[in-house]
């Protein structure tokens, strides 16, 4: 039998490499129960289950259900009251705290049981991903709040409502769905157990046009909308004009409700983006990548992989670079790359190589924003030497200049020895060109260079085409 050696193990990309739209839509006039039905009919066909929960009590009772099925275990009714009390419909939480409990760490809770042992009870499991179930409820009647509302679809991830989607009929402007979900979180999402307060992201759509963004977008506009009142408007990362289109790896955009469904709503997708791409950084603002931004990641985590695998250490061939413009989030790309290759067992460091003085400050800045304390920054060459030295500091961010130096006056540092058969080295700049390292040899570490931006575009490039990864 033959044997062979993989070179890289290919998995699903969150992204579409490249998108077809759909031959068969309807162009014609909708109405929004036409447009909901339709939507609900595609998601069943990709593996969603429909449930006709209308009412908070079976909205509970399902998500009882499907904690147990992730969790392998059976609740008694008095831990179940307890666990749902004091840590999932806590009164004294909210938008905040309930987003930090999927997002930060491996989302799972302390609990201490009747019988006095401690399970773990996992809300989403962020390794196995599709060991979570994803269901699709529609017209949910939430009766508690200011007002009485019913929205239109939500999609629960093991039994919590983390996507709300808000249609409009065509023709409508979606403005009007981003505004529609103001008015939720004003009058209802807090209501009752509030358990809409778990919603990570909201997708609005008029079935031509389609977009999404993240809870704390939609929480944030509304106290800027208050602080400004009386006050000349202004634009804020927090207004509807900060909500994503979809697009694939080409970043070419989807906009089409059904092309976003089978893309954005595929599960792979969906639950890598909720597991891996959203950053709730240290503002308590939650920052769900762009499509370029995931694409850009996930490329560069292949190349680790098959660099790594085809031992191309310390060579051009080992590394590549990621082109991306002014204000198209290259640190955050930066960020989670490094977050993520630090994950990977071959991998003991990320070096985020920056070619001046105030770039690494101005980096270390921002990752403190992403993550306090995630990223290590140095103020001479001796403070990255025992950086480098120290198996807790995975990511450093520092100059050319000092890893020059270092270079220069330690070359018989073990840090260069490539001892492990499996480590790894790659180069690669995020900026408008090509960068040339030194041949360095950091066993098992990644050297992340970013360099200065090109501040004005190619005349024959927009700035949207200029983002593409």
């Amino acid at each position: 039998m033959n044997t062979y050696n993989i070179v890289t193990q290919s998995k699903e990309s969150t992204v579409v490499a490249e998108y077809t739209s759909s031959a068969v839509r309807s162009d014609a006039y909708q109405s929004e129960t036409d447009l909901e039905r339709e939507f609900i009919a595609l998601l069943k066909t990709q593996g969603y289950e429909y449930l006709p929960i209308h009412t908070e009590a079976d909205l509970i009772t399902n998500l009882r259900k499907q904690l147990e099925s992730l969790n392998g275990i059976r609740f008694t009714d008095a831990e179940w009251k307890r666990f749902f009390t004091v840590h999932l419909a806590n009164a004294n939480e909210g938008i905040t705290e309930k987003t930090r409990k999927i997002q930060e760490g491996d989302s799972r809770i302390n609990f201490k049981r009747d019988d006095g042992l401690t399970k773990n009870i996992a809300l989403i499991n962020k390794i196995d991903i599709h060991a979570n179930t994803l269901q699709v409820i529609n017209q949910y009647e939430n009766n508690a709040g200011t007002y009485k509302n019913r929205y239109d679809v939500t999609v629960l991830v093991n039994g919590l409502p983390l996507v709300h989607i808000e249609l409009k009929r065509r023709g409508v402007a979606i403005r009007e769905a981003f505004n529609q979900i103001n008015r939720y979180q004003r009058d209802s999402f807090w209501a009752a157990s509030g358990l809409f307060e778990y919603v990570q992201i909201f997708v609005i759509s008029n079935g031509t046009h389609t977009k999404y963004y993240s809870n704390t977008t939609r929480e944030n506009h509304i106290r800027d909308s208050k602080k400004a009142q009386g006050a000349k408007k202004q634009r804020t990362s927090n207004s509807f004009e900060f909500t994503s289109f979809w697009a694939d790896a080409n970043n070419r955009v989807i906009p089409d409700l059904i092309d976003f469904t089978k893309t954005f709503f595929s599960k792979h997708t969906l639950l890598n983006i909720l597991a891996k791409y959203c950053v709730f950084s240290a503002e308590n603002m939650l920052l769900v990548m762009r499509p370029y931004q995931i694409a850009a990641t996930e490329k560069i985590l292949n190349k680790i992989e098959v660099s790594n695998n085809y031992k191309q250490y310390g060579t051009i061939a080992g590394g590549g670079y990621i082109w991306h413009t002014t204000g198209s989030g290259k640190t955050l790309t930066s960020f989670k790359t490094a977050q993520l290759a630090t994950a990977l067992g071959y991998i003991d460091k990320v070096l985020f190589v920056v070619d001046r003085k105030d770039l690494d400050y101005q980096t270390m800045k921002e990752y403190d924003r992403f993550q306090k304390g995630a990223a290590n920054s140095n103020t001479s060459t001796a403070v990255l030497k025992r950086q480098l030295e120290d198996a807790n500091a995975r990511i450093i961010i520092t100059t050319i200049q000092k890893l020059d130096v270092f270079i220069k006056k330690y070359k018989g540092h073990p840090v260069f020895e490539n001892t492990s058969s499996s480590s790894s080295t790659s180069a690669t700049a995020v900026s408008s060109a090509i960068c040339t390292l030194p041949s360095l040899n950091l066993s098992k570490s990644i050297i992340y260079s970013g360099l200065p931006e090109r501040r004005s575009l190619p005349p024959t490039q927009t700035r949207e085409q200029n983002t593409r990864t």
